[in-house]
């Protein structure tokens, strides 16, 4: 396991503060952005939230809001898991241009719904969260015990996961009305 350091969030967080103004961007924004949506998206469905980014071949934890329920899906801030399984890994690869299926049909819908893919008792479902210029930040995951989450409210929770990576990439000073037309296409 590899905590997250000070390197990795410069070079994630570069292209967003090149792309805006110092004093649109400070250093705190991506904390301040993104912790009060994935707060309201655990409030709404009692679920943990993380947000992903891609770090080479794999994927790393940056914040987490547990799930109000004793019994959760666990992972902690920092934590590395791979790219090419589970949800969140899944959809960075997919914005970040991985070839063929799953990955073209990601792109298309602008989310990614799995059950027990990456572990055989967890489900989730992420979306994309993008930056000036249509630059991928990270993915945003809400997942859970698949004895609890199954794949029904997965696609319940589509729409509202949706509604806030359009809300982030919005904050971040990108138009967000890809995700805002998936969101209105997904079945509530």
């Amino acid at each position: 396991m590899t905590a997250v350091t000070p390197s990795m969030l410069s070079g994630i967080f570069l292209p967003l503060r090149r792309a805006t103004s110092a004093s649109a961007m400070p250093a705190k924004r991506p904390l301040t952005t993104l912790l009060p949506i994935m707060r309201d998206l655990s409030e709404r469905s009692w679920e943990s939230v993380a947000f992903y980014f891609r770090s080479g071949d794999v994927r790393t934890c940056l914040y987490r809001v547990e799930s109000k329920h004793p019994i959760r899906y666990t992972i902690r801030e920092g934590d590395v898991l791979p790219l090419l399984a589970g949800s969140g890994g899944r959809v960075l690869a997919a914005f970040s241009g991985q070839p063929g299926e799953p990955y073209e049909t990601i792109r298309g819908t602008f989310n990614c719904l799995a059950v027990g893919d990456r572990d055989p008792e967890t489900a989730g479902i992420s979306v994309p969260v993008f930056g000036p210029g249509r630059v991928l930040i990270g993915a945003l995951t809400l997942a859970g015990p698949s004895t609890r989450v199954d794949a029904a409210f997965l696609q319940r929770m589509k729409r509202p996961l949706l509604e806030a990576a359009a809300r982030a990439t919005r904050a971040f000073g990108e138009d967000a009305s890809m995700l805002e037309q998936a969101s209105l296409a997904a079945q509530p």
